[in-house]
């Protein structure tokens, strides 16, 4: 699962988290941080199954990366509101909870 947070500590709508469960319906376990946009919003993520690599190790999302809902009055120049993508390797160990 790939999901933001709201009312994050670095930004209300910008933090990106992954978490793992064995069926689609949970329970899921300890989630971890994989993104931040400082002061910067980044909704809506979506994950991309399609582009996935490497038998799954690799998967994609990409979400909105705007100003809006922000509160920063400085606008990314050229980049205010785009979709961003991203590359996860789920065998990163920062991943792994509980020593597993």
């Amino acid at each position: 699962m790939i999901f933001v947070q709201t009312g994050g500590r670095s930004s209300f709508l910008g933090e990106v988290w992954y978490s793992e469960s064995e069926q689609l319906e949970g329970p899921w376990r300890e989630a971890k941080k994989v993104v931040t946009h400082d002061k910067y919003s980044f909704y809506n993520p979506k994950q991309h199954p399609e582009f996935s690599q490497y038998k799954g190790r690799y998967i994609f999302f990409e979400g909105t990366y705007t100003n809006s809902f922000s509160g920063n009055t400085e606008a990314t120049p050229r980049y205010d509101y785009n979709q961003i993508m991203y590359r996860l390797d789920l065998s990163d160990e920062r991943l792994r909870t509980n020593g597993q």
